[in-house]
């Protein structure tokens, strides 16, 4: 069994890796709240990789602990049922090296991003590094940095922040590196390709079932709805509510209360003060299913039962498409995410050849999409699907995906 290790500064987040070739990843110790230990299964060698700008002395006894248990794997032989054949190691990365770009590895989309961006990648010849920036801005620009250091073919991003990112993305295609965003485009630079959701859409289809469920309340569109929002750094929920407000604008009497969530966190406390301030909410309509978890608590709490106020969200993540199940959840606007992922990879042969790509309409594994060419670059744009009680148990959502 390989063994080596890798030290790369410029992390302000100290991040410590064990790598034994894997694509399955299994947190063995957690030191202080910077310091992440993990073992990563792949066919081959283990490698330690540790990311720092300083060791704190009370991590140093971890970090030896670390470098023994590495000494006593590399000294067992690789079971052939992980090493695989001399051609499958051969063919892994022959292509070069990709790496992806992580926001955060909590909720379902974002874990099943990174995992389907590994697996197509792989599928091509390439190896994909996933790197994590636990929803820092300033650990995934430091990521971006240590990237380009390493040349890679290409560097997707799903961006924490769209706007502080931009410098790093520049550095990175003025090496010539291709840069391609993930879900969140980045709009202050260019970049080669971008694959995201149609957001500005999935904002209005989200207006419209509010409206729908009002007029069906009222006999007509009226009530209150509980707009709760994501971070406003993330383009995601900016554009969702774009979409929002186009529909709103057309229903005047309907009162919209607008609330976001700074690092997409908080919404808990945010709807229990306005269940306060606010009296006789209709719908709460909350821009990504993985933050309602914390939301039904606080409706539970203050006696409401399912369906009392209307829950809409957005993603059809596995706790959602549940929550549709239990009657908690009327309405999500799924996302096609393996088709999304897979978009960046269906066009990467001519991302990387430097070739234009035309606009138009393409099937993404079975879903129609468009490319569209933005100020930023070319730009694939994939449509939502509404889920509800009806359609919940549809195996081609990514949420029932096993």
């Amino acid at each position: 069994m390989l063994f080596h290790i890798e030290c790369y500064p410029c992390f302000q987040v100290l991040n410590i890796g064990i790598q034994v070739n894997g694509l399955d990843s299994t947190e063995i110790i957690q030191g202080s709240r910077s310091t992440v230990v993990k073992i990563l299964s792949k066919y081959g060698g283990v490698t330690l990789i540790i990311f720092t700008n300083e060791i704190k002395k009370q991590e140093k006894k971890m970090v030896k602990k670390i470098l023994i248990l590495c000494m006593i794997l590399s000294l067992f032989p690789v079971a052939s049922a992980l090493s695989g054949s001399s051609k499958e190691k051969e063919a892994e990365g022959k292509k070069g090296t990709l790496y992806y770009l992580a926001t955060d590895m909590v909720n379902g989309f974002n874990i099943g991003s990174a995992e389907y961006a590994e697996k197509f990648g792989t599928e091509r010849g390439y190896e994909v590094k996933v790197l994590d920036a636990k929803n820092s801005p300033d650990t995934q620009i430091n990521q971006v940095e240590t990237a380009i250091t390493l040349n890679p073919k290409a560097i997707m991003i799903k961006a924490v922040d769209n706007q502080t990112i931009v410098e790093s993305v520049k550095k990175a295609r003025e090496k010539g590196i291709r840069v391609i965003a993930y879900d969140n485009t980045i709009t202050g630079t260019k970049t080669d390709f971008a694959s995201v959701l149609g957001t500005v859409k999935v904002g209005e289809l989200a207006g419209v079932e509010c409206v729908k469920m009002l007029e069906e309340k009222y006999g007509a569109p009226k009530g209150k709805i509980l707009q709760v929002m994501g971070d406003l750094g993330d383009m995601y929920s900016v554009l969702i509510g774009e979409g929002f407000k186009n529909i709103m604008n057309q229903n005047p009497g309907i009162e919209v209360i607008t609330k976001d969530s700074p690092g997409w966190e908080g919404q808990a406390n945010t709807v229990a003060d306005q269940l306060v301030v606010n009296k006789n909410i209709d719908i709460i309509f909350v821009h990504a299913d993985s933050m309602i978890p914390t939301v039904i608590p606080v409706l539970e709490a203050k006696g409401y039962a399912p369906g009392d106020i209307k829950l809409i969200g957005t993603d059809g993540d596995p706790s959602a498409l549940e929550k549709i199940r239990e009657g908690w959840i009327q309405v999500t606007i799924g996302v096609p995410m393996i088709q999304q992922v897979y978009g960046m990879y269906k066009f990467l042969d001519e991302i990387l050849a430097g070739e234009s790509i035309k606009p138009g309409t393409y099937d993404i594994k079975g879903v129609k999409a468009d490319v569209v060419i933005e100020d930023w670059g070319p730009t694939l744009y994939l449509p939502g699907k509404i889920i509800t009680p009806e359609n919940v148990d549809d195996k081609g959502l990514w949420g029932n995906i096993k």
